[in-house]
């Protein structure tokens, strides 16, 4: 038996879907899991049984942890979270490096990392992007295979989130106070974050979508956080009266148990499409400015990308006049919910 750490603090979307790698580290190991994350996302991986503990950077307890791990997963680009992960490993190192205030990344994390912005720190962001451009291997099964974890033949496993009662308790009262009845509603998350505001839909467009969606007969639910509350409030405004629900920003374990009452959900590369992955709910993604290769729907539903392709391929805001999300139109956007929901 062998221990492991991770090291994985943001953003709260790639800690969600890290946690596909919990099962098959502890198939390999046998040993305890302790992982090193944010305090913002400590809920996401509150409950989950392939973990002993989670605790946040910075705190007292992550200083505490002593050299003690067999394997150490360095998945953050950051000097202090891979200098925790090199001081407390014994043996294996695999990703991020702090060299003397420079980060690089171990040749066995190469095939992650090459893609990424320490990679064009090596060559180009223009080589570096070509490479994210041309994979075609999701997240998951990237991380499996330079850990060697790959069953031939097998799928990679979607990530983790065990939902308590006491959520889904929460999140029924949420939908009480908005009227939504025992019709199991569609879920629409049209923004992406203050980080990446090129992957979003526009307010304009998110109308329109809801406005089509409407026709299948279902509740709808506009979901979003912090950073998309403003945006909510105008687009819900746009629609007519009663047309949607919109919760305020709720916290994330209910917010991840309001996903799951929903019968399907249109995202677009958020926190919300991996936490409907990890609660196994059919969605429909809308990939733009980034790799739809890397992200999984595990056989529940389908990604949708522009036709005529990004222009702003891992760009934080896009530079055409018309989003290029916003181009895919709204009845391909209805037809991939509708099969989503047979």
């Amino acid at each position: 038996m062998k221990s492991v750490l991770i090291v994985k603090c943001g953003a709260l979307g790639d800690v969600v879907r890290t946690t596909s790698l919990l099962e098959p580290l502890k198939k390999r190991y046998g040993g305890p899991i302790d992982w090193v994350t944010s305090p913002a996302a400590l809920p996401l991986l509150d409950g989950l049984p392939q973990l002993r503990r989670a605790v946040a950077a910075g705190s007292p307890q992550a200083a505490r942890l002593a050299r003690d791990y067999d394997l150490a997963l360095s998945l953050e680009e950051d000097a202090a979270a891979a200098e925790l992960a090199r001081r407390c490993c014994r043996g294996e190192l695999v990703g991020v490096l702090a060299d003397g205030g420079r980060l690089d990344y171990t040749p066995s994390a190469a095939a992650y990392y090459d893609m990424s912005l320490l990679g064009a720190e090596k060559t180009s962001l223009e080589a570096a992007n070509g490479r994210k451009a041309a994979n075609r291997r999701s997240y998951a099964r990237l991380w499996l295979d330079i850990l060697g974890l790959s069953r031939r033949g097998a799928a990679a496993p979607p990530p983790r989130l065990p939902v308590s009662e006491e959520d889904r308790r929460a999140a029924r009262a949420v939908a009480r106070r908005h009227g939504l009845g025992r019709l199991r509603p569609i879920g629409v998350n049209p923004g992406a974050g203050a980080r990446w505001p090129s992957k979003q839909l526009s307010e304009e467009k998110s109308i329109r979508v809801l406005a089509a969606l409407a026709g299948l007969g279902r509740p709808l639910l506009l979901l979003g956080g912090e950073d998309e509350a403003a945006r909510n409030r105008r687009i819900a405004a746009a629609l007519p009266a009663g047309a949607v629900a919109r919760p305020e920003p709720l916290p994330l374990r209910v917010f991840a148990a309001l996903i799951e009452l929903c019968a399907a959900l249109v995202v677009t590369d958020s926190l919300a499409l991996h936490l409907a992955t990890a609660l196994r709910k059919p969605v429909v993604a809308l990939v733009g400015p980034t790799s739809a290769a890397e992200l999984d729907v595990f056989g529940r539903g389908e990604k949708l990308v522009p036709r005529q392709g990004c222009g702003c391929f891992y760009r934080p805001r896009c530079r055409r006049a018309r989003h290029c999300l916003d181009g895919v139109p709204e009845a391909r956007i209805v037809a991939a919910v509708r099969r989503s929901l047979r």
